[in-house]
C-alpha cells in the first residue's frame, strides 16, 4: 500500500473512530457530520468525500472485517472450506480485538439505535450472501447446491456475530469462543470438502 493509501485509510479510520466516540458520548442522533469531522481533524466535505451519512460512518468497521476476510480466504485458497473459515474468522477476530474498545463501542451503538441496527443487520445479510458463494466453490453442481450453501453461511455468520456479541458483553477472549462456535460448525463444513 503506498503512502497516499495510507494516508487515507488512516482518515477513514480516524473519522470512523470519532464518530463512534461522539455518539457514544451525546448520543447518535445528537452528532451532525461536521462535528465528526472537526472531531477528526477534516473538513465536513472530506467527511462526505469518505461516507455519505452518519451511519456508513459506524458500517466502516464491518466494512474493514469483510475485507480482512476476503484477504484470508484468498491467501487460503488451497485449503479445505474448513480450514480457509477458520482461519479466515480467527483474522477477523484478531483485527477486531486489535480495537476493541472502539468495536465494542460500535456493538452497543449498533444494537441500541434502529438505523444503525438495520444498517448492521444489512451488512450481516451481505456477509452471507459473500459466504455462500464462497462456499458454493467447493460444492458439487445441482439444484439444492445454492440452497445449502446460502443455510451453511447463515449458520457461519450467526455464529460469529453470536461470537462477537458474547465477546463485546463480557470480557471473554474472542479467539477461544471462535474455536468453540468454528468446532459446532465443523461437521458440515468439513462434509463439504468430502463431497
Amino acid at each position: 500500500m503506498g503512502e497516499r493509501e495510507k494516508n487515507k485509510e488512516r482518515t477513514r479510520r480516524n473519522l470512523a473512530d470519532a464518530a463512534v466516540s461522539l455518539f457514544t458520548d451525546r448520543g447518535y442522533d445528537e452528532v451532525t457530520m461536521a462535528e465528526v469531522a472537526a472531531a477528526a481533524g477534516v473538513s465536513r466535505r472530506t467527511a462526505f468525500r469518505y461516507f455519505a451519512s452518519k451511519d456508513e460512518l459506524v458500517m466502516d468497521y464491518p466494512a474493514a472485517w469483510l475485507k480482512v476476510f476476503n484477504e484470508s480466504i484468498k491467501a487460503n485458497q488451497a485449503e479445505p472450506l474448513a480450514v480457509r473459515v477458520r482461519l479466515a474468522s480467527h483474522c477477523v477476530g484478531a483485527f477486531i480485538e486489535s480495537d476493541s474498545e472502539a468495536v465494542r463501542k460500535l456493538f452497543a451503538l449498533a444494537f441500541s439505535h434502529p438505523a444503525l441496527a438495520a444498517r448492521y443487520t444489512a451488512s450481516a445479510r451481505h456477509w452471507t450472501q459473500h459466504l455462500a458463494l464462497e462456499i458454493g466453490k467447493d460444492l458439487k453442481p445441482g439444484p439444492e447446491s445454492a440452497a445449502h450453501a446460502h443455510m451453511l453461511a447463515a449458520a457461519v455468520m450467526g455464529m460469529i456475530d453470536s461470537v462477537c456479541e458474547i465477546w463485546a458483553t463480557t470480557n471473554q477472549p474472542m479467539e477461544p469462543l471462535l474455536n468453540k462456535g468454528l468446532d459446532l460448525l465443523a461437521v458440515p463444513l468439513d462434509a463439504i470438502g468430502q463431497a
